[in-house]
């Protein structure tokens, strides 16, 4: 992926006229999927996909065509003609484009290499810790996906339990080059497996539950992901049990690490946002003014550390490792694009053009996992939410569903599932007055949208143990 980078970067510098300023982002991954269901591999495949995006540039006007390079080993000889058709089709689109003033690319000759293979030397926090094993994983990583690994672990795992999932390993790199010699690179080797298991249909309803889970690592861990189906074959032992309904009211609930995911990911539609806050727009708008505020337990950044997103964006700026902003609670900082910056005079931190995190990491509190039940006595333990959306944005106050291992807990025992039950509340409470603590582990979650290719990013949270969520139905 490398060698076909610099080719597109040698081909595309070739091609740019005296005058002219090109550049291009890459994407690029060779990619093993598996889908299961009852345990088996039902499909199975490989994608080895690279496309650039080619934008030519005089002045405020720009042009831009996606093209789809021929495979991952491609030189400069086989892409040459294709950045000639290419070029040729942008100077006649540029030819009619409008001006742009808002306009910020960067020309400068930058150069930065975030890769697995590198290493990450002199990073401080245990997730930088976790993100520089990429350097050792990817020698280990070998030519391929060991499918018949992959399978024998799951169906041992499984047994008779009727396992449906989706397993995307391999690695994807992005890149972004210019004709003024920019080099930015970005490398990772990954595999994530998400699984639901699914009980039998409920004879009087027909209803069907399940218990959803999943894992991610440099590379495949077989012990790592046979322990984690076990864990999820015992959840549903208690899913199996008569469901409890509960009348709408407060409840103490214990969010799983991937439920605080939900949560924080609906801060991403404009919370951070610089251009969402100078237009009215951000759910997080009384929290910068100090009308409002988290409780002191609670900490954010965009920590490109982690190694979810690459250290660049896609206009060729360089982004800071750590970005704080939520920091004992209190508004630390936003996401600037150099878009917004250059319309609000404001100083951009080269965040992306929708100035969302590609990389949100909450700081864990105390609570152990094994307390955590007994923390919570009473109450609702809520695994998944969804349908997810903002019923009073100014309040930043969430509507959604509860979804799979949703347990009613008495005492610090499961009892059973509960009914599917839908929560309004604001965040500002939730998280605020009534946090009482914060799980001591950080679960790595990395993106695992594959719309238009496997996406980078992710969330790193802890479970949460809230004194009350309010649940309207």
């Amino acid at each position: 992926m490398r060698a076909l980078f610099d080719a597109l970067a040698e081909a595309l510098t070739a091609q740019t006229r005296p005058g002219e300023f090109a550049c291009a982002s890459l994407e690029a991954e060779a990619s093993d999927f598996v889908r299961l269901n009852g345990a088996r591999i039902r499909q199975a495949g490989r994608v080895d996909r690279a496309v650039a995006r080619i934008r030519l540039i005089e002045g405020d006007r720009q042009a831009v065509h996606h093209l789809t390079l021929p495979g991952l080993h491609a030189d400069v000889d086989g892409l040459r003609p294709l950045l000639t058709d290419a070029m040729d089709a942008l100077r006649a689109s540029l030819r009619d484009s409008a001006p742009d003033p808002l306009l910020d690319v960067n020309r400068e000759p930058v150069t930065l290499s975030d890769s697995d293979s590198d290493g990450n030397e002199g990073e401080s926090t245990s997730l930088r810790t976790h993100a520089s094993r990429h350097a050792s994983a990817a020698k280990e990583w070998g030519a391929a996906f060991d499918r018949a690994l992959f399978l024998d672990t799951v169906a041992s795992a499984a047994g008779d339990a009727d396992l449906v999932g989706f397993c995307a390993a391999g690695p994807m790199a992005r890149g972004f080059c210019s004709s003024t010699g920019a080099r930015l690179w970005y490398l990772r080797h990954s595999v994530a497996f998400d699984w639901s298991v699914h009980l039998p249909s409920d004879p009087g309803s027909g209803e069907r539950k399940a218990v959803k889970s999943g894992w991610s690592g440099e590379r495949f861990d077989p012990q790592a992901v046979r322990e984690a189906i076990a864990q999820t074959r015992r959840d549903a032992q208690v899913m199996a049990r008569p469901v409890r309904r509960l009348a709408p009211g407060d409840y103490r609930a214990l969010l799983s690490p991937r439920a605080v995911a939900d949560l924080l990911s609906m801060l991403g539609w404009g919370g951070f946002s610089a251009r969402a806050h100078h237009g009215g727009q951000s759910p997080l708008a009384r929290l910068r003014s100090g009308e409002a505020c988290f409780s002191a337990m609670l900490n954010l950044a965009e920590d490109l550390g982690a190694g979810f997103a690459p250290r660049f964006q896609s206009d060729g700026y360089a982004r800071p490792e750590r970005v704080p902003l939520i920091e004992q609670g209190r508004f630390a900082d936003w996401l600037v694009s150099p878009t917004t910056a250059r319309e609000y005079g404001l100083t951009s931190n080269a965040a992306g053009a929708y100035e969302s995190p590609d990389a949100l990491v909450m700081s864990a509190g105390k609570l152990s996992d094994a307390q955590a039940l007994q923390a919570l006595g009473t109450g609702i333990s809520l695994a998944n939410l969804w349908y997810l959306n903002f019923s009073d944005r100014q309040a930043c106050r969430l509507t959604g569903m509860t979804r799979f291992a949703c347990l009613w807990v008495e005492d610090g025992e499961p009892v059973g599932p509960i009914e599917a039950m839908r929560f309004d509340d604001s965040l500002f409470e939730m998280l605020g007055d009534r946090l009482e603590a914060l799980g001591d582990t950080v679960a790595r979650m990395p993106a695992t949208d594959t719309y238009d290719g496997r996406a980078t990013g992710g969330v790193a949270a802890p479970g949460a143990l809230i004194s009350a969520v309010r649940f309207a139905l």
